[in-house]
C-alpha cells in the first residue's frame, strides 16, 4: 500500500466518521462497506465506513479518525484497509460515536429485545 497524503473530508461529508479513498485501494469493499483502517506506522486500527473518491492520490477521513489513527491533516499515511465479517459490522453499528448511527441501532436491539419477550410470553399465556 502507497502512503497517501491526509485530506479532510469534501464538505458535503462534514459531520461524518467515514473514510473516502480511491476503489483501487478498497480491495473488494463495497460503497457503504464497514473495513478495518490501520495505520501500519504505529499499529493504531479503527473500524471506519468507507466510500470511494475519484482523487487516487489522497485519503480523506475526519479530525476523529485522524486523531485515533495518530496522523496530521496534510502528513501521510501508511495504511492497510481490509474487509470486516458481520460481527465486527455490528460491534460498529453499537460502538460508533455518531448518535446517527449508534441511536438507531441501540432503538432496534431494544425493539428486538422487547418482540422476543412478547413472543414468550404470548407462548406461555397459550399454554397456561
Amino acid at each position: 500500500m502507497p502512503k497517501l497524503p491526509v485530506k479532510g473530508l469534501p464538505l458535503g461529508d462534514g459531520g461524518r466518521l467515514l473514510v473516502r479513498v480511491h476503489d483501487r485501494y478498497k480491495f473488494g469493499i463495497e460503497r457503504y462497506d464497514i473495513a478495518k483502517l490501520a495505520n501500519t506506522e504505529n499499529g493504531k486500527s479503527l473500524l471506519v465506513l468507507v466510500l470511494g473518491h475519484d482523487d487516487a492520490g489522497a485519503i480523506f477521513m475526519p479530525y476523529d479518525i485522524r486523531r485515533a489513527l495518530g496522523v496530521d491533516k496534510g502528513g501521510k499515511l501508511d495504511f492497510s484497509i481490509e474487509k470486516v465479517g458481520k460481527c465486527s459490522k455490528l460491534r460498529w453499528y453499537f460502538t460508533t460515536p455518531d448518535p446517527a448511527v449508534h441511536v438507531p441501532a441501540w432503538i432496534a436491539a431494544v425493539a428486538l429485545g422487547l418482540s422476543i419477550l412478547g413472543a414468550i410470553l404470548g407462548a406461555v399465556s397459550l399454554l397456561c
